[in-house]
C-alpha cells in the first residue's frame, strides 16, 4: 500500500517535442518526386505515433493549400491518391 502511494507522489517531467511542419512538407515532397501517384496511407509513417502522424496530415493540408500536390479518389471509400502538382495546372 506504501508503494502504490510511493508511485502515486512521483514527480513527472513532460517535455515538449519539436516537430516541424515544413520538414514532414520535404520529407513528402521527396516521397512524391517520382511524379506517379501515390497512396495517400503510404505517406504517412506509424513509426512517428501521433503527434508526428498529426503534423504530417497539417503538412499534407498545407501542401494542398499551396497548389504543390494533386489529390484524388476515384469513388467513394475508394483509396485517396496523392502525387506532385503539374506545373501547367499549379497556376489555374
Amino acid at each position: 500500500k506504501i508503494m502504490r502511494k510511493a508511485r502515486l507522489n512521483q514527480h513527472h517531467r513532460v517535455e515538449r517535442e519539436e516537430l516541424s511542419v515544413r520538414e514532414h512538407m520535404s520529407e513528402i515532397l521527396r516521397r512524391l518526386g517520382g511524379g506517379d501517384f501515390v497512396v495517400f496511407d503510404a505517406l504517412f509513417d506509424p513509426a512517428l505515433g501521433p503527434a508526428g502522424l498529426v503534423v504530417s496530415f497539417l503538412a499534407m493540408l498545407e501542401l494542398v493549400k499551396e497548389k504543390l500536390v494533386e489529390v484524388t479518389q476515384n469513388d467513394a471509400f475508394e483509396p485517396i491518391y496523392v502525387k506532385l502538382a503539374d506545373a501547367s495546372t499549379e497556376h489555374a
